[in-house]
């Protein structure tokens, strides 16, 4: 059964025409009643009909990008490109998420941030203030990112990459430092000792793992050019 219909309220962008969806079903979970109106999206391969994910307000969905399970898009979000969100995941403000990205879980992307490229996102992170998150970067479990700026190809913008994870607070400090907690070491350093350091500060595995998937992510991010 389909849950939304392609209505004939139309927005033009470039040369892509959306088209306003209308709900045919109550969906209780987001309140939503047949009849009501939402976001846009280019075609339905963008928005599953199944679980209760939905798109609302002036939020805009095209490309190839997807929304299924029970994600939300809404406020005057962008998700386009080959982008997924799904899961429990929320996209709202003016963010966008586009390219390869995918936001899932209970993750939230809002306020002017943007998340492309082969970033992923997904448990109870948050991704938002003017943050960027991309190239092949991962964001999960509690970490959040938020900001004006990030590192390109070890040039600073306005702020260094701040990011807090579940235990510490992770910031780059230099061109090829990390501070985690009150420790500083450069990249190499963080690769070779990171499991020593987490284990006598009695992280979890996961949470290891976690502070691994971050250093990472900075370092690639300064290998972009």
């Amino acid at each position: 059964m389909k849950k939304y219909e392609l209505t004939e309220n139309i927005k033009e962008m470039y040369d892509i025409t959306l088209y306003q969806i209308r709900a045919l079903i109550d969906i209780p979970q987001k309140n939503i009643k047949a009849g009501d109106l939402g976001g846009y999206i280019q075609h339905e391969d963008n928005l599953s009909h199944e679980g209760t994910c939905w798109v609302f307000d002036y939020a805009r969905v095209y490309g190839d990008a997807k929304i299924f399970d029970n994600a939300r898009v809404y406020g005057n979000a962008k998700v386009y490109g080959d982008a997924l969100v799904y899961g429990s995941a929320k996209v709202f403000g003016n963010a966008h998420v586009y390219g390869k990205a995918e936001v899932h879980g209970n993750a939230r992307v809002h306020g002017n941030a943007r998340v492309f490229g082969k970033a992923y996102v997904y448990g109870k992170a948050q991704v938002f203030g003017n943050a960027e998150v991309y190239g092949v970067a991962g964001v999960y479990e509690n970490a959040k990112i938020s900001g004006q700026s990030v590192l390109i190809g070890g040039d600073w913008t306005i702020n260094p990459i701040s990011i807090l994870g579940s235990v510490h607070h992770i910031a780059q400090c230099d061109t090829d430092k990390i501070r985690i907690g009150c420790k500083i070491l450069t990249f190499d350093e963080w690769l070779q000792y990171y499991q020593q350091i987490g284990r006598k500060n009695l992280y979890t595995d996961m949470q290891i793992k976690e502070y691994k998937i971050i250093i990472d992510a900075i370092i690639n991010i300064n290998k972009i050019s």
